[in-house]
Formats: structure tokens, C-alpha cells, sequence
């Protein structure tokens, strides 16, 4: 064997390690960037393993969201010093890694010559610590650019064909993993803003019941400082306005501790009852006020001495959204939120969700001076809300049941509970509706005869439960327009025999699961769905539910699971043994067991209305 072909085959074995080496990279990054979820962590990747694989002594990783003129650092390495200037980098025309991201096309230099013949004002920069040669590859998915990576190396360096290749390679592995984490954080985000909106809601209906309790307008407030530090607040406060002044009537906090020291540190600065600033401003003028950030500035300035100063830093406000308690036009006060120890921050985005709050809590307090004006119209209010029979199912037996709260605890006596069953002629079925208009008294009267009467005209339709739902909530948003404080839940479905049994299909939009009673045994139907009457578009799922000989189906209204006696909340659990107890008994004794059991749970003085509905299929 000659020299000649010993050099041969020694450069072809190194050629082959070469390209056997860049495979396992290829793999290994392949595998790192499946497990990245974020763009930073792409971003990071890109900058040290893939860099690393390909020899680069430096990288810089870029994200550019949609069509933005600006690129932002995912992670730079191997330049030393301070490249913070370089986090956001404009877009411009001329520039290696900006021709890169406008065209789509790599930028290829290979020594400082290059950089300095293509792009002189830049050369400065892209050969400084001693680079020569750098690859500018655009991060591209398709017909999108999502970035650009920069790698650069100390010694020139030719990109010969297989270097472009595989250094495409690397760049395509990064844009495809960047477009990757995008849409998981994108999916991410929206199921958090979902499940906040959800949350939120379920947050308002809570706090619309309990501004409806028949209590004190003190009393109320109390509670609804109290229900804020459950979950959207640490403090909490409530101002009213009373004549000249604007007195506080209500303050919370989870911690007992904390309310005691800021009843201590009042005692000892008592505020000056004609002080102007904070939620007594806006009690007056009815403009809120958001901080995102609580400055110091603003504690100094309340401060009497340097000891106030030092209790009132104490307390650790972090930021605060103050809004006032408005209703047809004038202010009733403030409710004043704030995040301490939590570390959370209220932003502009917060004050529809909090305005909302104060405007069901302003309407509350309102509606409490009207209350014995709409105690005479509220009897036939109710007497028309609800059927006077229900209709003769062949096979089937069903019963409906409603009892308003105790006189004693309320002086409204119609709720917003509804319960109906009615015939489909033309299509040989009934129709079940069990629904819960947020509020009381005669507005929301007017908006269960409204559910109820579109209810009636949709199903002669012949429409389907969910399209049903999507009229009400049509009707609904037409005749209450922004005021979002009226909504409603609902469970509505469609009831079919046949010689075995019926088939009913539910749909619930924001209602508590219904269950069924076969034998001894309780199953729940958890159906998710939008609240009525709150958003144009509902996500309203349909379910069938099919009900044999001797079994049962259970709606009420959570005037049943959120009863209050002295052992606490009725609850779901107490409801399925309830039911399950009175397993063999027909609609009717069902229904009387279910609601004495309510009853006697509150030691007979209920607090919110019930509303429930029993269909049974006979043996």
C-alpha cells in the first residue's frame, strides 16, 4: 500500500468520524430540544449544545414574534461582558442577522474580510474579541421566521456544502423546537386566562348571591371584604359614603393577626375624618384608581411620624386597585383590593373584572332601599315564574319543588330559581329546565320570565338543548346590555320515551351537576359549560343521559349544596346520600324528602331559594 493511499484512506476514516459524530450530535440535540417546553430554554440550547456541536466559540439566539420590528434576545453565550444592550435589537436593512430574518436566507462570512466588504458599518462589531467567520441562520418554520441564530468562530472559516448543510440541520432542529414551545406556552396561556375567566365568574356569581342575602348593608360589606381575601386579594376594605363623610365600615385579611395589628395602628393614628386621598377620593369622585406598584412616596406622605412610616411599611403593600361602588349614576362608596405578601400585582387589565364586583355589590346596597316597594309585586312575581303543573308524561312521573328564604332573613320573597317541564307536541317531547338568575326581587324576576318564555319558544323550534341555551343567552345579553351583573345558570335538556325508557339530553351552562338515582347507587352529571347571559359565544357540550325503569334524575339549584346549617354547608356529598336514601320512593316523595332534608339542614329558616325538579321512569 503506498503513502498516497494511506493519506487517502486516513482523510476518507476522519471524513467518516466527522460525519458519525455530527449524527450522534444531531441526535442528542434533537432529543434535548423534545424535552424544551419554553423559548428560553430553545433558546439556551441553541446558544451552548448546538454551538458546542457545531464548534462555534460564541452564539446569540433571537426570537421575533409575528411581524415585529424588533428581535429579542432567547439567549446569547460566548461573548463576555455585558450584552444586556443587545436584548432587544431593531430590525434593519443592511445588517447580517436583520437580512437574515427579512429575507429568510442564511448570511454566510468567513473571515473579517467578508465582514468588512459586505457590511462595513457592522464589521466593527461582528469581528470584535478577535471573530472572524460567522454563520447568520434564520429560525424558519415553513414561509415563517421566528428568529435568527448567530454562531461565530475566532478562526475564518470556509462553510463548504456539507458545513451549510449540517449547520441548516441544527438551525432547522432549533426553529422547529421554537415553534414548538410557542404554541405549548400559547395553549398554556389561554387555558390560564380560561380558567381565570372561569374562575372570575364563579367568583362574581358567589359574590352576587351573597350581596343578595338578606342582611345588614354593613353586614353585606363585611362578608364581601371577607369572600376577597379568598382568592382575589390579600387586604381588603370598603368605604361608604354617609352623609359628608366617607366612612370605612368593613377591612379583612385572612390572617386575624394582621387585622388586630392595623385596628392597633389606627387606634394609635386615628385617620382625620376629612382627609382627602386613597379610597376616600374615589368614594367621592367615582374614577378609580390602579396601582401596579405601591410607592414608597405614597406611604410617606400618609405618614404622621417616622414611626407610622415604619408600621405602615410593615404591612407590605405591593400594589392596590381601588373602585368605587357606582349605581344609576352616583357613588355609594369604595371597595378598595391589595396584594401584600402574595407578591402579586393588580394591572389596568383587573379593573373590569373588580369593577364588575363593585358594581353588583353597588347594586346590592341600592336595591336594599327598594325592598319593601318590591315586597307586593314579588308574590305574583313568583306565582307567575313558576308552572302551576307540570304535564302528564306517559310512563314517567315528574315533580318540581320551590320555597323562597325564610321571611325572617329576607324581605324579598321571589327569587331568581326556576324549575319547568312543558310538551313539544310536534315532536313527541318535553322539555326539562332548571335554571338561577343571579339576584332577587323583581329585576330578576323579569330575567327568569324572560329564560323561561324564550325557553318556551325555542323548543316549539325544535332546536337542540345547546342551541336552546345560545337563544336565551342572545335574548338575554339584547335586553340587559352591560349590565353583566345579571346573569344566570342553567341546566336544559330534552326528554324522548321509547318502550325501555327515556333518553334525556343535558346541556348545562355554568348549573350544578345533576345526578342520577339507579337502585341504591348515585352517579353525577358534571357537564361543563358557560355561564348564560355574561359572553356572546358559550361552549355548551350536550350529553345523553338514559334512564331505565325505576331510576331517577335530580336538578336543583345551589340554594340545595350551598345550604347553610349549623354543621356548615349541605354540600354535594350530603346531597348523594340524601338522594341515595330515598331510593324506590316516587317523583313526588323524592322530591318532598330532598327538600325537607334542605329544610331541616337549616333548622327550617333557609337562607336562598331552592328550586329542584324529579323525573322518575315508572317500573
Amino acid at each position: 500500500m503506498t503513502a498516497k493511499t494511506d493519506e487517502l484512506l486516513s482523510v476518507a476514516t476522519s471524513v467518516l468520524d466527522a460525519s458519525t459524530a455530527r449524527a450522534a450530535g444531531i441526535q442528542q440535540l434533537t432529543e434535548q430540544l423534545s424535552r424544551a417546553l419554553t423559548p428560553a430554554d430553545i433558546g439556551r440550547l441553541t446558544a451552548t449544545t448546538a454551538a458546542a456541536l457545531i464548534g462555534a466559540d460564541a452564539c446569540a439566539a433571537y426570537s421575533r414574534r409575528d411581524d415585529a420590528e424588533v428581535m429579542e434576545s432567547l439567549h446569547t453565550h460566548g461573548w463576555p461582558g455585558d450584552t444586556h444592550q443587545f436584548a432587544r435589537i431593531p430590525l434593519h436593512r443592511g445588517r447580517p442577522m436583520s437580512d437574515a430574518v427579512l429575507t429568510g436566507e442564511p448570511v454566510w462570512l468567513e473571515d473579517a474580510g467578508q465582514w468588512r466588504t459586505r457590511y462595513p458599518e457592522m464589521a466593527p462589531l461582528g469581528v470584535s474579541m478577535g471573530h472572524e467567520a460567522s454563520a447568520v441562520l434564520p429560525l424558519r418554520v415553513d414561509d415563517r421566521v421566528l428568529g435568527a441564530v448567530v454562531f461565530s468562530f475566532y478562526r475564518p472559516r470556509a462553510f463548504d456544502p456539507a458545513d451549510r448543510e449540517f449547520l441548516l440541520t441544527v438551525a432547522s432542529l432549533c426553529s422547529q423546537a421554537l415553534d414548538r414551545a410557542r404554541l405549548y406556552a400559547a395553549e398554556r396561556d389561554a387555558r390560564a386566562v380560561a380558567e381565570r375567566e372561569r374562575d372570575r365568574m364563579a367568583f362574581l356569581a358567589q359574590a352576587g348571591r351573597l350581596m343578595e342575602a338578606p342582611l345588614s348593608v354593613e353586614e353585606r360589606l363585611r362578608q364581601l371584604a371577607d369572600l376577597a381575601v379568598t382568592g382575589i386579594a390579600d387586604w381588603s376594605a370598603v368605604h361608604l359614603v354617609r352623609g359628608s363623610r366617607v366612612e370605612k365600615v368593613a377591612v379583612a385579611h385572612l390572617d386575624p393577626e394582621k387585622i388586630e395589628f392595623v385596628e392597633r395602628l389606627e387606634r394609635r393614628y386615628p385617620r382625620d375624618p376629612d382627609a382627602r386621598g386613597g379610597a376616600v377620593d374615589v368614594a367621592r369622585t367615582g374614577i378609580p384608581v390602579v396601582l401596579p406598584d405601591v410607592p414608597d412616596e405614597l406611604l410617606v406622605a400618609s405618614a404622621v411620624d417616622a414611626t407610622h412610616l415604619a408600621l405602615l411599611r410593615e404591612l407590605g403593600m405591593r400594589s392596590a386597585i381601588v373602585v368605587p361602588l357606582l349605581v344609576r349614576g352616583r357613588s355609594l362608596g369604595a371597595l378598595t383590593l391589595v396584594h401584600a405578601e402574595s407578591g402579586r400585582r393588580f394591572t389596568e387589565e383587573d379593573l373590569t373584572f373588580v369593577g364588575q364586583l363593585a358594581a353588583a355589590a353597588a347594586l346590592a346596597l341600592d336595591n336594599a332601599a327598594l325592598y319593601e316597594q318590591q315586597r307586593l309585586v314579588a308574590r305574583t312575581l313568583q306565582t307567575a315564574l313558576l308552572p302551576s303543573e307540570l304535564p302528564d308524561v306517559p310512563g314517567v312521573s315528574c315533580a318540581g319543588r320551590y320555597r323562597p328564604p325564610d321571611p325572617d332573613l329576607t324581605d324579598v320573597y321571589v327569587g331568581g330559581d326556576l324549575y319547568d317541564v312543558h310538551l313539544d307536541e310536534d315532536r313527541e317531547r318535553w322539555a326539562l329546565t332548571v335554571a338561577d338568575v343571579c339576584g332577587k326581587g323583581p329585576q330578576a324576576a323579569a330575567l327568569t320570565s324572560l329564560i323561561r318564555h324564550t325557553v318556551h319558544a325555542e323548543v316549539r323550534h325544535g332546536l337542540r338543548p345547546a342551541e336552546v341555551l345560545r337563544r336565551v343567552n342572545a335574548a338575554m345579553l339584547r335586553h340587559h346590555g352591560e349590565a353583566r351583573a345579571r346573569f344566570a345558570t342553567m341546566a336544559h335538556g330534552v326528554m324522548t320515551r321509547d318502550a325501555e325508557g327515556v333518553t334525556v339530553t343535558l346541556v348545562n351552562g355554568g348549573h350544578p351537576p345533576g345526578l342520577v338515582l339507579r337502585g341504591h347507587d348515585v352517579e353525577w352529571i358534571d357537564i361543563p359549560g358557560t355561564l348564560v347571559g355574561v359572553f356572546a359565544d358559550l361552549v355548551l357540550p350536550e350529553t345523553e343521559v338514559r334512564l331505565g325503569p325505576g331510576d331517577a334524575l335530580v336538578l336543583y339549584t345551589d340554594g340545595v349544596t350551598e345550604a347553610r346549617g349549623p354543621a356548615g354547608f349541605f354540600g354535594p356529598e350530603r346531597l348523594a346520600a340524601v338522594v341515595a336514601g330515598l331510593a324506590g320512593r316516587s317523583a313526588d316523595a323524592l322530591a318532598d324528602g330532598l327538600l325537607a332534608a334542605v329544610t331541616d339542614f337549616q333548622r327550617d329558616r333557609l337562607r336562598d331559594d331552592v328550586a329542584l325538579l324529579v323525573v322518575r321512569v315508572e317500573r
